[in-house]
């Protein structure tokens, strides 16, 4: 949409007269989240099962996908194993201690062993635990790169899945510093796709730099973007925001 058509279209938005006495501000960004992580192995094997598609939502901790476990639960049960036995030789030590049957020494290399046996087998079950990729956070998977059958080491740091949170919408921005007297925290904005004029919503400035650039002179700002009742406004997508007169901001 040509930038003059645009500019018209958001000053329609805000009721602006035919001959306004100053130009409306606006500039351009683009929409993104606070949060967006790209899950990962937390062990090295093969991905036994899947739990999560592109497109659903999902809460922290939810599954989204399975690393064979047989190994790690043979591991499990060894050191589970080693464990009842090394705390039964701790215990008995414990007694012949008491019977003076056995030295202090004795008794510090058995109690030293159950509570190496009781580390690894904790360890086994945190290996367990991690086998299972979880959801960092309430968010959207935006894209599944993992494949049942497929091995992953955990050396490699491959990426498994990418989830996202749709709340908030942020719109970053850059203005000239001249713009510091038209913006202000708190100041309302209209924001219009660039390719989807039609698509619009409001926002509220959150935030204006303490800083300049100083290569540019610019300041960044950022606004929190209201959901458009159709909800096309997305992660990724160009906008153009045009400002509210600062002495209309609340």
């Amino acid at each position: 949409m040509p930038a003059a058509a645009l500019a018209a279209v958001l000053a329609a938005a805000h009721g602006a007269s035919a001959a306004p006495a100053e130009a409306p501000l606006s500039a351009a960004a683009t929409l993104v989240v606070e949060q967006e992580v790209t899950v990962t192995t937390r062990v090295t094997g093969v991905i036994d099962s899947l739990q999560a598609e592109r497109g659903d939502a999902v809460r922290k901790n939810q599954p989204l996908a399975t690393i064979d476990q047989r190994e790690f639960r043979l591991d499990l049960r060894a050191a589970e194993e080693t464990l009842n036995v090394s705390l039964a030789d701790y215990k008995r030590y414990q007694e012949l201690f008491r019977q003076s049957l056995c030295s202090q020494t004795e008794l510090e290399q058995k109690r030293a062993r159950y509570e190496l046996a009781r580390v690894e087998f904790e360890r086994a079950q945190l290996v367990i635990d991690r086998s299972v990729v979880r959801a960092p956070f309430d968010g959207i998977v935006a894209d599944r790169f993992a494949h049942v059958g497929e091995k992953v080491l955990l050396e490699e740091n491959k990426p498994l899945f990418k989830v996202v949170t749709l709340e908030p919408l942020l719109a970053r921005a850059y203005l000239p510093g001249a713009a510091l007297t038209r913006v202000k925290p708190g100041q309302e904005a209209t924001v219009v796709a660039r390719d989807l004029p039609n698509v619009r919503s409001t926002g509220r400035v959150v935030f204006v730099s303490p800083v300049l650039d100083p290569g540019s002179g610019s300041v960044q700002i950022v606004v929190s973007v209201r959901r458009d009742p159709g909800k096309l406004l997305r992660p990724g997508m160009a906008v153009q925001l045009l400002f509210a007169p600062a002495a209309a901001a609340p």
